[in-house]
C-alpha cells in the first residue's frame, strides 16, 4: 500500500523545492529525489483521514466542470521549452524535472511531476502524458508519440507550440468579440431582476391604493414581478435543474450530434462557428500530415481533436470514402463541410504532392475570415440588443408611466 509523504529539498542551484509522493516507504522518497537532483532536508509522511472524503473534482467533473485545469498558454510554454531543453542536450526526465520547478502552476508542478516519475520508471513521453487526458489532448499526445517514433520530438514539440498558439488566438478574438455583447446581457438581466424584485412591488402597492383601473401592459408587469417574488425559490432551483440538466443532456451521443450539427446554422454565429473548426481543422490536419503521418490516420487523428460531433463524424466519413477509394478533395466534396475554394486548394496540394502545406495556406485564409467574421459580429449584434433592450424599456414605459399619468390627473381633481 502507497503512503503520501510530504517533502523539503534543495535542487543542484540550491533552491529550496517542497512538494507530496506516493511512495511505499522512506527509502524510495529518497532514492526518488536524489535521481531528480534534489536533495533531502526533511521528509514527513502525511496522515490519512480515518473516514473516505468526497471527492468535489470527480464529482464536478461528472457535469463537465474540470477543477484546477491547466491553462493553454502553459501548454504551448511547455512543449516550446521542452524542445528548447531537449536540442540543448538534456535528457527528457531532466527537462521535464526542472520545467516543473520553474513552473508557478501548482497543476502543472504536479502533472509534470508524475510524468517525469513515469518515464523514469520506462514508460515513453506520450505514454506519460496519456495519463493526464484533462491536461494533454489526444492530438498533443499523438503527434509527440510520432515525433518518438521518427526521431523528430524537436520538430513535432515546436509545430505544437505553433498550433496552441493559434488555437489560443482564435479563442481570444472570440471572447474579446462576444465580451461587449455578453456584458450588455448581463447588464439587461440585472435591471430586469432589480426592476421586478424592488422597483414594480412598490408601484403595485401605490396603484393599489386608488383602485386604479391598470391597462394590459401594467397587469402583465404586476403579474409577472408577483409571480417571481412568490415563487423564487422554485424558480431558482428550476434555473440550477435546467442548467446542469442541459449539460448532462448534451452527453447524449444522439442529443450532441443533433445540436453540434445545428448550431452551426444559427444566424451570425453559425458561420463563424464553421469557420472557426474549419481553420482547426485544416490547422491540424496540416501538422499532422507535416511529421509524416497517413492521411487515413491523419483524419482520424483530425476527427479526435475537434470538439463538435457532428464535425467529427462528417471527417470519420471522409476517411471511410478514402479507405474504399476516393481521394481526399473527393472525399471533402461528398462531407459538405468545405467551400468550392478550399476543395480546389486541397486538389492542387494532391497534385502537387505538398498537401500539408495547401492545408496551412486553408488555414491562413480561414483566420483571415474569423478575422473579418469577428471584426463585423458587433455590428450585427448591436442592432438586435437595441431592439430587445428597447422593447424592455418600452414595455416598462407603458406598463408603469400611463398609471402615473392617471394617478396626477386624480391629484388634480
Amino acid at each position: 500500500m502507497t503512503n503520501a509523504f510530504y517533502y523539503q529539498g534543495r535542487n543542484t542551484n540550491g533552491k529550496t523545492i517542497t512538494g507530496n509522493i506516493e511512495a511505499n516507504k522512506l527509502e524510495e522518497v529518497v532514492s526518488h529525489l536524489n535521481q531528480q537532483g534534489i536533495t533531502p532536508i526533511n521528509i514527513t509522511p502525511i496522515k490519512k483521514l480515518p473516514f473516505k472524503s468526497l471527492n468535489l473534482s470527480a464529482i464536478l467533473s461528472s457535469f463537465g466542470i474540470i477543477l484546477h485545469k491547466v491553462e493553454p498558454y502553459r501548454i504551448m510554454n511547455f512543449c516550446r521549452q521542452l524542445a528548447i531543453l531537449n536540442e540543448a542536450g538534456l535528457s527528457i526526465i531532466k527537462s521535464i524535472n526542472k520545467l516543473s520547478q520553474s513552473t508557478n502552476s501548482a497543476p502543472l508542478r504536479k502533472v509534470l511531476s508524475q510524468v517525469a516519475n513515469d518515464i523514469a520508471a520506462g514508460t515513453t513521453l506520450s505514454d506519460a502524458l496519456k495519463r493526464h487526458p484533462d491536461t494533454f489532448s489526444p492530438i498533443l499526445i499523438n503527434i509527440i508519440n510520432i515525433g518518438e517514433n521518427t526521431g523528430r520530438l524537436n520538430e513535432a514539440l515546436k509545430h505544437l507550440g505553433d498550433y496552441i498558439e493559434a488555437s489560443i488566438a482564435n479563442r481570444r478574438r472570440l471572447i474579446s468579440a462576444i465580451r461587449y455583447p455578453i456584458f450588455v446581457l448581463i447588464a439587461a438581466t440585472a435591471a430586469i431582476f432589480v426592476m421586478n424584485f424592488l422597483v414594480i412591488p412598490k408601484f403595485s402597492l401605490m396603484f393599489a391604493k386608488f383602485n386604479l383601473e391598470l391597462p394590459l401592459a401594467t397587469r402583465i408587469i404586476i403579474g409577472s414581478s408577483d409571480f417571481m417574488i412568490n415563487n423564487k425559490i422554485i424558480l431558482t432551483a428550476s434555473f440550477i435543474i435546467i442548467f446542469f440538466g442541459i449539460k448532462r443532456l448534451l452527453k447524449i451521443p444522439g442529443v450532441h450530434y443533433f445540436w453540434d450539427k445545428n448550431k452551426l446554422h444559427l444566424p451570425v454565429f453559425g458561420n463563424l462557428q464553421k469557420r472557426i473548426l474549419l481553420s482547426q481543422f485544416t490547422w491540424t490536419f496540416s501538422l499532422i500530415l507535416r511529421s509524416g503521418v497517413p492521411i487515413i490516420k491523419g483524419i482520424n487523428l483530425a476527427s479526435n481533436s475537434t470538439e463538435n460531433l457532428y464535425f467529427s463524424v462528417q471527417l470519420l466519413k471522409m476517411r471511410s470514402a478514402i479507405e474504399h477509394g476516393e481521394n481526399l478533395s473527393r472525399a471533402s466534396i461528398a462531407s459538405g463541410l468545405f467551400t468550392p475554394m478550399t476543395i480546389q486548394m486541397i486538389e492542387v496540394g494532391e497534385e502537387s504532392e505538398k498537401l500539408d502545406e495547401s492545408l496551412a495556406e486553408i488555414a491562413k485564409y480561414y483566420d483571415a475570415e474569423i478575422d473579418y467574421d469577428l471584426r463585423r459580429l458587433n455590428e450585427l449584434v448591436e442592432p438586435i440588443l437595441l431592439i430587445a433592450i428597447g422593447g424592455i424599456v418600452l414595455i416598462l414605459a407603458l406598463g408603469i408611466y400611463f398609471p402615473l399619468w392617471d394617478l396626477i390627473k386624480i391629484a388634480k381633481i
